[in-house]
């Protein structure tokens, strides 16, 4: 298989995965579990796998970090990117998962709007056309008519989805460079690791993790640890290699709509005409900036 075609095969599978995430989720709460709970375990897990696969003789020496790294990486991880897993899992509580997946999914629109209003980066015409239609989106599928929307689950995702940019941008950062040394493999395995500790700690605190819960649970867990965290991780990691992270983030775009398709097939969840349109119109604006990104790293060679 051409290297090219293979790369966008692993990152394809690798947005697959990631977009059943929410709906395994979801039906493990159907079963009596909680978000805290299966964020523990998932992340728990996930780090368990990535620890046993690092410390393998040839990437024992490319897993040691600095102690300055080590506390970038809580930052990230035990912080940002608890907060990101908990909005993102508590969310779909009160909303779709269709519906939160497309509004996390805003965090692409987000990154871009705060690099020409704050960082006051140039302006491109595609750029602009992407905003305006991610914005029109967002309003289409929050405002479908006769539709009931609870707020509170919308403004849950909106804050996944700021702290994800946030996240984005701090990896984009000066700050970051610190961690240029390392692989992504590394970086992901510290992340799971703080993000398990930081769920642990916090469940024991509240005593949401002494639930019982059915086989069906441990079932979606285990699939969200090791198919929508480890699997899809390294694949998505195999698959920049091949195809760079300009055409991966184009591709990643299949994420949102395995997640649409899912909630609609495995969950019986309904959309609106509208909230379909407003949906086309944000996965079309994310893939507009995403292609912009990309054909100005080409012409700037890097």
């Amino acid at each position: 298989m051409d290297g090219k075609l293979r790369g966008s095969v692993l990152v394809l599978v690798s947005a697959a995965l990631f977009g059943i995430m929410g709906v395994m989720a979801k039906l493990a709460y159907d079963e009596g579990a909680n978000a805290l709970f299966v964020l523990t375990m998932r992340f728990s897990i996930a780090a368990a796998i990535l620890w046993a696969f690092n410390l393998v003789p040839v990437r024992r020496q490319k897993v040691k970090v600095t102690v300055h790294q080590g506390l970038a990486l809580f930052i990230i991880g035990g912080v940002i990117y608890f907060i990101v897993s908990m909005c993102y899992f508590s969310a779909i509580n009160y909303i779709p998962v269709s519906l939160s997946s497309m509004i996390f999914y805003l965090y692409p629109v987000i990154v871009n709007a705060f690099m020409l209003l704050v960082l006051k980066e140039r302006a491109a015409a595609k750029q602009v056309v992407a905003l305006v239609m991610a914005m029109t989106g967002s309003v289409l599928m929050m405002w479908a008519r006769g539709m009931y929307i609870n707020w509170i689950g919308v403004l849950i995702s909106l804050c996944a989805s700021v702290f994800y940019s946030a996240y984005i941008i701090l990896l984009g950062s000066k700050y970051a460079k610190i961690l240029d040394g390392l692989d992504s493999v590394t970086v992901t395995t510290y992340l799971a690791t703080f993000a398990a500790v930081s769920m642990a700690v916090t469940g024991a605190l509240t005593g949401q993790l002494q639930v019982r819960v059915s086989p069906w649970v441990w079932a979606s867990i285990i699939i969200i640890a090791v198919f929508s965290t480890v699997i899809s991780s390294i694949m998505f990691y195999l698959g920049v290699r091949e195809v760079g992270s300009s055409r991966a983030s184009i591709l990643s775009t299949f994420e949102p709509v395995v997640t649409v398709s899912m909630g609609v097939l495995v969950l019986s969840e309904t959309l609106a005409p509208t909230q379909f349109i407003g949906m086309v119109l944000v996965i079309s604006a994310v893939t507009i900036m995403n292609m912009n990104t990309a054909g100005l790293k080409e012409t700037t060679g890097s």
